[in-house]
């Protein structure tokens, strides 16, 4: 069950699909894949025929581009009747076409529900509660937002930094429970992937720190410090500066936590 008490059905959080109690519905080719991703992520919305075009070939459509969208368009309703719920789910609406859908239905909107609950759990300071909720909507993802849909780049860069800023909320509560242990185990291998990221750095400052890896925390910081340098010919954040100062003079860890 997801977070709203309905089987997850549109998932764009990985390659996407569809899903249901019964069956897991595979796509016919890149152009399907790209026309359903296209409406579930604007479920409820029209999208016009002209932007399904040129999510589907770019800037260099077919003659036949509008037809190949229509004909596109009719599989991917025949293949959602298949489903358990059946019905029609894809409507014509004026110059283009809208996919009906409640929000547990599209994965998304599911992740981005629980991460909202994850941030007023923290608000109300549950920090237990928040990390329940921010590793459930983390868990919602199965490899990258969008993967196989080039024509939706820039939605699926969007989406992953909503992911990461996720996790860094969520160790940023996971070392206020004193989690430094478990919290540097998972931040090191994602350094390698965001080298430049400040917050990535200081959350691992701290959590090296906190479990007594005082040398290495620090090396973090340098480390970050020269690629910043190296790369943009900039000097880190006064707020990381801060940190490293902290770990200098031996602050408690708990002490650093609002600098992140």
């Amino acid at each position: 069950m997801s977070f709203y008490g309905v089987y997850m059905k549109f998932c764009l959080l990985g390659p996407p699909e569809v899903r249901d109690d019964a069956c897991r519905l595979w796509f016919r080719g890149h152009r399907q894949r790209a026309v359903f991703a296209s409406l579930a992520l604007n479920a409820n919305r029209v999208v016009e025929t002209d932007r399904l075009v040129d999510i589907v070939w770019g800037d260099r459509p077919p003659l036949t581009a509008q037809a190949q969208i229509q004909k596109t368009l009719s599989a991917l309703r025949q293949m959602l009747a298949r489903t358990s719920t059946g019905g029609e789910r894809i409507s014509t609406v004026s110059s283009g076409y809208l996919l009906h859908a409640d929000p547990g239905e599209i994965d998304v909107e599911v992740f981005r529900g629980e991460v909202r609950q994850a941030s007023s759990a923290m608000v109300a300071g549950d920090l237990p509660g928040a990390v329940t909720c921010f590793r459930g909507a983390l868990a919602r993802w199965f490899g990258r937002a969008l993967d196989g849909v080039p024509g939706l780049a820039a939605e699926a860069t969007h989406l992953e930094e909503q992911r990461l800023i996720a996790w860094e909320e969520c160790m940023h509560a996971e070392l206020a429970l004193d989690g430094h242990a478990r919290v540097a185990a998972e931040i090191e291998p994602l350094i390698g992937s965001h080298p430049l990221r400040e917050r990535l750095c200081a959350l691992l400052m701290i959590a090296l720190y906190g479990c007594g890896r005082r040398v290495e925390a620090l090396r973090a910081y340098h480390g970050l410090r020269g690629r910043l340098h190296e790369e943009l010919g900039i000097e880190p954040s006064s707020e990381l500066r801060d940190i490293e100062h902290a770990i200098l003079i031996e602050t408690p860890a708990a002490q650093m936590l609002s600098a992140p």
